[in-house]
This record gives C-alpha cells, sequence and structure tokens, in this order.
C-alpha cells in the first residue's frame, strides 16, 4: 500500500487529497486479515457470543484491489468526503465511490445524512451463505438506493433530508429482487484478488 497525495476531480472542484493505494502485493496482508477476522468469529460464536462486524477496511481494501481504485479515509476541506473510494480512471460526476458491505445475511445497511457519491456498490461477503473469501460485488442504481422505502410513508431519501440515519437490507430490498446493474465475484487469496 502506498499512501499518496492526488488531485481529485469532485463536483466542488479539484482538491488535493491523500489516498490509500493497493496492488496485489497486498492481497497476503488481506488474505491474513479475513482469516484472523473469521477465526475471531468463529471463537466468539464458540462463547455463545456475537461476531464482530466486518471490518471497514477489510471490505472497502478488497473492493480497492479487485476494482483497482483508490480508498479516500481523510476529511476534505471545502467538499464532500463521505464516500469510501474514488475510481481515478472515471470522469467527474462519476468517480465517488460508496461501499456497503455485509458478511451476515439479512444485512441491515444504514447512510448517513450527509453520505454523497457517484456509483454505489454492494458487497457481498456471506456469499452463498459461505465465509470462504469469495465475495460479489454489486453495483446498485443510486435512484433504487435514494427512491427505495424505509417505511410506509418515507424513503431513504426523504429521511436523509431530515437528518436521520436511514437503514434496510441492500440485499433484501434489491438484489434479492434482480436491481442491480452489474454483479462480479472475486475471492481473496495470498496470491491476489482473483475473479472467479
Amino acid at each position: 500500500m502506498r499512501i499518496e497525495t492526488k488531485v481529485l476531480n469532485l463536483p466542488e472542484g479539484d482538491f488535493f487529497a491523500s489516498v490509500s493505494i493497493f496492488d496485489h502485493e497486498d492481497a497476503k496482508a488481506l488474505f491474513t486479515i479475513y482469516d484472523s477476522w473469521r477465526l475471531l468469529c468463529r471463537l466468539l460464536n464458540e462463547l455463545n457470543a456475537r461476531s464482530v462486524n466486518l471490518p471497514e477496511g477489510l471490505s472497502e481494501t478488497a473492493f480497492c484491489i479487485a476494482k483497482n481504485v483508490w480508498r479516500c479515509t481523510s476529511n476534505i476541506a471545502g467538499a464532500n468526503s463521505s464516500y469510501d473510494c474514488y475510481d481515478p480512471n472515471a470522469s467527474r460526476g462519476n468517480n465517488r465511490i460508496q461501499i456497503k458491505a455485509c458478511s451476515v445475511l439479512p444485512d441491515l445497511t444504514s447512510f448517513g445524512p450527509n453520505s454523497e457519491w457517484d456509483r454505489i456498490y454492494f458487497v457481498d461477503f456471506y456469499r452463498n451463505g459461505e465465509w470462504d473469501g469469495t465475495f460479489d460485488i454489486y453495483e446498485v442504481e443510486t435512484e433504487d438506493i435514494n427512491n427505495f422505502p424505509v417505511n410506509a410513508s418515507q424513503t431513504l431519501l426523504d429521511q436523509k433530508l431530515q437528518g436521520r440515519r436511514p437503514r434496510f437490507s441492500i440485499y433484501k430490498g434489491l438484489i434479492q429482487e434482480g436491481r442491480y446493474i452489474s454483479k462480479e465475484t472475486f475471492k481473496i487469496t495470498p496470491e491476489g484478488i482473483l475473479e472467479v
């Protein structure tokens, strides 16, 4: 991993920002992190305790390597920086990426009231009910997320505009209904993130 300062082309203008850039050499560490996380979850379950949530550093790093994008973790003064990743190969208005991931189903995904993105992806690490290092990446329409009914009278966007933090199951509400743009499958291995 390299931490570099790059120019990000954002809706608010061009900004210098620190980003994490990963490559397949980072996959060995990611493989160890994945195995350690699963071991910790199994040991906790043996004590009748709840598993540890999927660490964002694991899901976002795996996504960055698979999709060849940068991870953004610092605030950018003068710009909304609530997204997770940045695609340096996309044009302005299509480069800010939000990642939502799950390791159990059904998922319960929350959205901050100030969250902004150009593209949103759902990453399923509990693919086919297994934790074997394989994960599916689904690109989802932003409009499908914003217009999703989170209760009888409000959409997700309605609640965000009220400053609330709405929640719903992306997998149950959209993925199982076939409401996604694309699906790709990858696997974390010591040799790299491999497309399956």
